[in-house]
């Protein structure tokens, strides 16, 4: 994991306040240029040019994750899959943060992650030949065998969350 989880001696120096659509993000200051990318059950996500890499990547806010016991496990089932899983067709968790100095003002967490180039709700509008649509297609179903055969089932595979990269480029 790039730069591990974010635990620690930590200042508010390290952080700054931004406005993300609606959100507000209180993050690592590596984090520079965020845009929104989209929301879900989980949270808030957007892109962002990490300084320290000079990598784009992706960070989801999951806002109170440990405000019930629902949201807890939701939360620690996201952190313990991406985790586990290390595959080339699935995305990589590069690091995890909460701003929080203590436990009594723990609200947020962040998870950064590899940035994809398009999702397949974008792909599937393009004249692909069959080449590429099988290319495709393998690769899908690489990522969902590898989480299968570790016994993980994504409850949420749509055409919005899957996510390509480079494969735009060479359309």
């Amino acid at each position: 994991m790039e730069g591990g989880i974010h635990v620690g001696n930590k200042t508010d120096l390290e952080f700054y306040t931004v406005e993300v659509g609606d959100t507000t993000f209180r993050i690592l200051r590596r984090y520079v240029n965020l845009r929104p990318i989209g929301s879900g059950a989980q949270g808030f996500v957007c892109a962002a040019l990490d300084l320290i890499t000079q990598t784009n990547v992706a960070i989801k806010k999951l806002s109170r994750p440990f405000q019930n016991v629902t949201h807890a496990k939701r939360a620690f089932r996201e952190f313990s899959i991406m985790k586990l899983v290390n595959h080339k067709n699935i995305i990589s968790l590069l690091n995890a943060f909460t701003p929080s100095l203590t436990i009594d003002e723990f609200n947020d967490v962040y998870i950064i992650m590899e940035l994809m180039d398009a999702n397949l709700c974008q792909v599937i509008q393009m004249d692909l030949d069959h080449e590429r649509i099988s290319y495709l297609l393998y690769q899908m179903l690489c990522g969902i065998k590898h989480l299968h055969s570790a016994g993980i089932i994504h409850r949420d595979l749509k055409p919005s969350n899957i996510v390509l990269e480079q494969l735009v480029h060479h359309l």
